[in-house]
C-alpha cells in the first residue's frame, strides 16, 4: 500500500506528467492510484462492519441480565431466556436452556440449573428446624498422656 503522502501528492504529479506530454506514465501512476483508492474502500468497509458488531455486542450485553445463576435477555418490556451462563461467559453465545422437571439444561455444554420452587415451598423449607444427629462433639485429635 501507497502511504497517504504518496495519495496527496501523486494527483499532482499526475497533472503535471500530464503537462509534460508523459501520458504513460501519468496513466501508470493514475492506475496505482485507483487502485490503492479501491483498497481504501474495502478496509474502510470491513472497518465499519467492524464496529457495528461491536456496537452490536454492547448493545447485546446492555440487555442481558444475570440472575445470580443464569442469564436473560430483556428486550423492551419482554423477559426472554433463561441462557447459560457459561456459554454466555466463555463464549459469548446465548444458548437456551432447555427446561426438565426440575432442571433446566445446556444443550450446547450440557450444564445443569436448578430450577427455584416457588416462594411459598422456599418460605416453608427456610421454616423448618435444622436436624442434627451427633448427640456429642467428637474430637479430631487425641492427645496423648506423656508417661
Amino acid at each position: 500500500m501507497f502511504s497517504t503522502i504518496f495519495q496527496a501528492t501523486g494527483f499532482k504529479r499526475a497533472l503535471n506528467l500530464c503537462k509534460q506530454g508523459k501520458h504513460e506514465e501519468a496513466e501508470a501512476l493514475m492506475k496505482s492510484l485507483q487502485d490503492e483508492f479501491f483498497a481504501i474502500c474495502e478496509e474502510n468497509e470491513a472497518l465499519k462492519l467492524q464496529i457495528s458488531e461491536v456496537a452490536d455486542v454492547l448493545d447485546l450485553a446492555d440487555r442481558v441480565q444475570f440472575d445470580g445463576q443464569k442469564y436473560w435477555l430483556i428486550d423492551e418490556n419482554d423477559k426472554k431466556g433463561p441462557f447459560c451462563q457459561v456459554c454466555y461467559d466463555r463464549d459469548g453465545l446465548l444458548v437456551h436452556l432447555q427446561e426438565h422437571e426440575n432442571h433446566w439444561e445446556c444443550q450446547s455444554c450440557r450444564g445443569l440449573y436448578m430450577i427455584p420452587r416457588d416462594k411459598k415451598d422456599a418460605q416453608v423449607s427456610l421454616k423448618l428446624p435444622i436436624k442434627t444427629t451427633l448427640k456429642k462433639t467428637i474430637p479430631l485429635f487425641l492427645e496423648r498422656e506423656m508417661g
